[in-house]
């Protein structure tokens, strides 16, 4: 089992045999350790505080994980405050002092608790507690097989409707064009949808525009049913619609157009074109963009990364829609085209280049069949 980011992992301690503790499971799961200012001087690097609940309102959100070691009672009520949701807190385990039990609390499968709470005690020889309920009835953590496959989970209140179909043993279909699952054992336990069911011909998943593709449609509304796709459609209600991040923006600007123009010009045809923001894997443009103050402040605010390229690599790429004032200005035939089909490991371009007064735009979606 793979072990904890170290950049990741905050360890509390607020008494001398806890610290004892956190300084050993450091050894294995490094992280910085928090201790009050009692416990000081502490022989390992360490962040003080005076006051638990403030600290930890401060930094609950800083890290990934957390490990406390002290009492479940005590760790309700300082994390009470800071969470938020099951997709954006950070994981939380629980130790008492004589490292006897390790307890999944917060975050058990997106933010891996579980799999925390399992590796410390293997390494600690201590008890795990686990109480989600797939995990207790070994039925598959459609969360978790999100988390593992880079899977944007786009309505996580339906994660319940999959979870409980599984505890159920009632049919989970999948919707899975790309064959994102298909290396992973839970997709043997779903049913893949067919033409006669939901699922458009083959034929049609090469195209993106909204008027080619039916919607999806069910002999029963109530089925569970997870899609994964990028494209904007109308799915069953009981669908938990996961996104895989499969599609590249190539882009292009004038110098010094701001970032709200970008993002309007680039969320605007994602949706003309029927395909989903949550599917964003990065942006592409050429190297000399890359202090482009309104290329990176959209690549920042999207939390995906921005990747350049140089004009022998673009120049490479056959363009559909080169443009000579393009080549006469920068060198190159194609930007946001040639672009996009390079980030994307020469995928298939889906929109062409599409032109508003400072943006140039293209989309390309990645072969997983290749990449993979």
């Amino acid at each position: 089992m793979n072990l904890p980011d170290p950049r990741q992992l905050a360890i509390w301690a607020i008494t001398s045999e806890g610290l004892s503790l956190a300084l050993k499971l450091r050894d294995t799961f490094p992280g910085i350790l928090h201790v009050p200012e009692s416990l000081l001087p502490c022989p390992a690097p360490y962040f003080s505080f005076s006051r638990l609940a403030d600290c930890v309102r401060e930094r609950f959100s800083h890290f990934k994980e957390h490990v406390f070691i002290m009492s479940t009672g005590i760790v309700v009520r300082v994390i009470a405050p800071c969470i938020v949701s099951k997709t954006k807190d950070p994981a939380v385990v629980v130790m008492d002092e004589k490292g006897r039990h390790v307890i999944s609390l917060l975050s058990g499968h997106i933010g891996g608790a579980n799999r925390l709470t399992v590796a410390i005690s293997e390494k600690l020889h201590a008890t795990p507690v686990i109480t989600t309920a797939t995990d207790l009835h070994r039925v598959p953590a459609i969360d978790v097989i999100a988390v593992d496959n880079d899977l944007f989970i786009e309505n996580p209140e339906a994660i319940k409707i999959i979870s409980m179909a599984f505890l159920n043993q009632a049919p989970v279909y999948l919707h899975d064009p790309y064959h994102r699952l298909e290396k992973s054992a839970e997709a043997g336990k779903m049913i893949p949808l067919t033409t006669e069911s939901m699922v458009p011909g083959r034929a049609e998943l090469k195209k993106s525009g909204p008027s080619d593709l039916p919607d999806f449609r069910s002999s029963d509304p109530s089925a569970a049913v997870v899609v994964i796709d990028d494209r904007l459609k109308r799915f069953p209600d009981s669908s938990l619609i996961l996104r895989p991040k499969s599609l590249i923006a190539g882009m292009g600007c004038n110098r010094n157009t701001c970032a709200n123009e970008i993002r309007e010009f680039l969320v605007d045809k994602l949706i003309q074109f029927g395909l989903s923001l949550n599917s964003l894997k990065c942006i592409a443009t050429i190297d000399i963009k890359s202090d482009e103050a309104g290329l990176l402040d959209i690549a920042r605010s999207l939390h995906i990364p921005i990747r350049f390229f140089t004009r022998e690599e673009l120049s490479a790429i056959v363009s559909p829609n080169p443009s000579k004032i393009v080549n006469q200005h920068i060198g190159v035939p194609s930007v946001c085209e040639a672009a996009a089909v390079l980030a994307s490991e020469k995928g298939e371009l889906i929109v062409p280049k599409q032109i508003s007064p400072n943006v140039t735009l293209a989309i390309a979606r990645i072969d997983f069949s290749l990449s993979d």
